[in-house]
């Protein structure tokens, strides 16, 4: 399988995740959860990473941050080797614990910044174990986490020096104690209702942002392809920078479902699964060539039809076990093609 690729430039934000080895317990004691952030306080400050979020889980961890330099896989590799190493030494252990490559995700800041602090910040309350318990429980759980940066950015907490908190906060107020409480009812409206998770978003699986964010990001790699090293990475690559034809695309749905291409590109057929398969295979493999607006035209589709059709299919393969084999068929077809 492809690796994703990295994407890395000067003033990039990132959500990072990994997990435990066959996700097992990696914050299993205090001093697992102290060495982490020591660690992280370290090696952000070796590597100028400007920290934006956390939360550490007991077999996972969230890393919502900055880099000034180009250097997120650096960076990231000498902090979970040095916390790896440390931490085995401790348990009289040996081998991994993290769960292969961590996952990284760019993220376009002013649109979704504040979206995803929230999400990593409401991880505590989100078992259902928790959510059993009364919304002050919930509420006083969320506010007194120890293993988390909400405490520390809504002024629960001090905050540390390394911890950057006015990219999360300065779009809540003008006041520092405005921002504060403003941020907290924003993040704790999440204890009253579920908050969609802003990863569902995404075009492709390592970029989260606007159509012309995933423009700026895709006219940036067109040089990536020359450099030899990064062949495990290019099919990630090759769906951002080139991408699939509408026309191509098209003409392999109809084929799939033996239907005439103009009888898919029909409005107002509803039922037609070959149309709702066709938008929903588009917003995912031609967004590399062309906006949302550009492919809903080219469907015959407003805007808004399109975005709710993806939605909707995408709930649907969530339900559907079969629907989602058949079109894991199509996708395998297309990226063989």
């Amino acid at each position: 399988m492809a690796r994703p690729l990295r994407v890395e430039y000067p003033g990039a934000c990132y959500h990072i995740i990994n997990r435990g080895n066959r996700r097992q317990d990696i914050f299993q004691r205090k001093r697992d959860c102290e060495l982490f952030i020591d660690k992280l306080c370290e090696f952000s400050e070796v590597f100028s990473i400007e920290i934006l979020s956390y939360c550490l889980m007991e077999n996972h961890f969230h890393l919502y941050i900055r880099t000034v330099q180009p250097n997120l896989s650096r960076f990231m590799q000498s902090l979970l080797t040095s916390f790896t190493i440390v931490k085995n030494r401790y348990d009289r252990s040996s081998g991994h614990l993290f769960q292969g490559r961590f996952k990284s995700v760019l993220v376009e800041s002013e649109l979704y910044g504040s979206h995803l602090s929230r999400y990593i910040h409401l991880n505590p309350v989100r078992s259902a174990r928790v959510k059993a318990l009364s919304l002050e429980e919930r509420r006083r759980r969320l506010r007194e986490f120890k293993w988390s940066s909400y405490p520390e950015i809504c002024g629960f907490r001090k905050c540390p020096e390394w911890l950057d908190r006015n990219e999360t906060l300065m779009r809540c107020g003008q006041t520092q104690y405005e921002q504060e409480r403003n941020y907290a009812k924003y993040v704790e409206e999440g204890l009253l209702r579920d908050i969609r998770n802003p990863m569902e978003d995404m075009a492709i699986q390592t970029v989260l942002g606007s159509d012309s964010f995933m423009d700026k990001i895709r006219k940036g790699l067109t040089h990536l392809s020359a450099k030899k090293n990064l062949h495990r990475e290019l099919a990630e690559h090759g769906r951002l920078k080139a991408s699939f034809a509408i026309e191509t695309l098209i003409s392999a749905v109809a084929g799939s479902y033996g239907a005439k291409e103009d009888r898919i590109l029909q409005r107002n057929s509803r039922d037609n699964e070959s149309r709702q398969v066709l938008m929903y295979l588009a917003c995912r493999f031609c967004r590399g060539r062309y906006s949302l607006t550009e492919i809903a035209d080219r469907l015959n589709v407003s805007l808004g039809g399109l975005t709710r059709s993806r939605y909707n299919m995408r709930k649907r393969i969530s339900l559907d076990k079969t629907l989602e084999k058949r079109i894991a068929k199509h996708e395998e077809k297309l990226l063989k093609s």
